[in-house]
């Protein structure tokens, strides 16, 4: 989606996940630093709408009801881990003989081996895309 300045954080963390699924089969660290950057990159961007729209009498109430939306708890999650743990708790898959995979994203998951990790933050992306304008427009001061 193209409806964020190329500065916002949302915009930012789409470029970085386009890059990590651009990346090739040997070019796994920079896949992994590719798909950080995104998951901090749309964890920034839930910081920054919060304090833009804090001051809102009506904010209180529908922040604590994102509390329980899975993109906001996916980047939450995944972004303090990342900061104050270490790498993301992302399966690996290894393979033994036969041709080696194409891309990198083809050997990260999240959920389940058969969905590559780059899908499961895209979906997630993809929701926080649609909530960010909505509280934009509705909280902004």
């Amino acid at each position: 989606m193209d409806s964020f300045p190329r500065r916002h954080a949302v915009s930012r963390a789409r470029f970085f996940l386009e890059l990590a699924k651009q990346c090739r089969g040997d070019q796994r660290d920079e896949f992994e630093a590719y798909l950080e950057a995104s998951i901090i990159f749309a964890r920034a961007a839930i910081h920054r709408l919060k304090s833009a729209c804090e001051h809102h009498p009506d904010w209180a109430k529908w922040w604590n009801s994102l509390l329980s939306d899975p993109a906001v708890g996916f980047f939450r999650n995944e972004r303090d881990w990342i900061l104050k743990n270490a790498p993301p708790k992302i399966g690996q898959i290894v393979r033994l003989g036969g041709p080696p995979p194409g891309r990198a994203t083809e050997f990260y998951y999240y959920e389940d081996p058969q969905t590559p990790a780059t899908v499961t933050v895209e979906r997630h992306l993809n929701a926080l895309e649609a909530l960010v304008p909505h509280a934009e427009s509705r909280f902004a001061t």
